[in-house]
């Protein structure tokens, strides 16, 4: 898959993902930018080649005007086992149950990262793209994603001992309910619930009271209000554990 970004190429780079046919603009051959710099100097590091092309040469690459003058090729992990992503049984999952936009997974991807999460878990037609990748600001690099059926993956989390928390806009309120336990989240999408199926196989339902007009939140804002009231709890509880 070809990425494009400055700070998308960054942490291609950062991570252990496999990089390769980087391109950075002609014009940027004599740029000062702290992120060329940093790509340049990453790529050296790893022993990666590099080469300065034409602007139109870059566009034809990347399909984009949001280039920024870099693209790559990126072999992204992609797992179909969830042993192979669940490594750590202390902390949380997210589960992406329905998907309208691509923005959304990417933008899901970099709060999860960002709260602390063990990896995220898509539906098996989810695909990766090189929007999902910007979208995720460089996070799909540095946190596991596993394609897995909705129900294989709550048997597979109730087996080893997870919560199954469904985010829903009819639930209990986020902040009464128990967050700090390892949990696989399950997020419903923007135009469709959870069906009643997966919403009996949760533990507990949780929603976001909400007071506008809109009656509902984009899922991407949903998913990290959750995650990092989880988060908060946990650190909460850990706080108080050494007291």
């Amino acid at each position: 898959m070809i990425v494009y970004g400055r700070n998308i190429l960054v942490e291609a780079l950062k991570s252990s993902s496999c990089v390769s046919d980087i391109f950075l603009e002609e014009s940027l051959s004599s740029n000062n930018s702290q992120k060329i710099l940093d790509i340049i100097s990453l790529a050296k590091k790893r022993n990666l080649p590099y080469k300065f092309i034409s602007r139109k040469k870059i566009k034809s690459l990347t399909h984009s005007d949001e280039h920024q003058g870099v693209c790559a090729k990126v072999q992204l992990f992609w797992s179909t086992k969830l042993n192979e992503v669940v490594k750590d049984f202390n902390k949380n999952y997210i589960y992406i149950y329905e998907l309208a936009f691509e923005h959304n997974l990417g933008a899901i991807i970099r709060s999860a990262e960002c709260a602390g999460f063990g990896g995220v878990i898509v539906p098996n037609d989810v695909s990766i793209t090189p929007t999902v990748a910007k979208s995720s600001a460089g996070s799909i690099f540095h946190i596991p994603v596993c394609k897995e059926s909705i129900f294989q993956a709550i048997r597979y989390f109730k087996k080893n001992g997870f919560k199954i928390i469904g985010i829903e806009r009819d639930g209990k309120k986020y902040y009464n309910e128990e967050l700090s336990f390892p949990s696989l989240f399950i997020i419903g999408g923007e135009d469709k619930s959870l069906s009643e199926n997966v919403r009996n196989n949760c533990d507990s339902v949780v929603e976001i009271p909400q007071f506008g007009k809109v009656n509902s939140l984009n899922m991407s804002v949903a998913a990290s209000v959750i995650m990092f009231e989880s988060l908060r709890q946990k650190q909460k509880a850990m706080s108080n554990n050494l007291r």
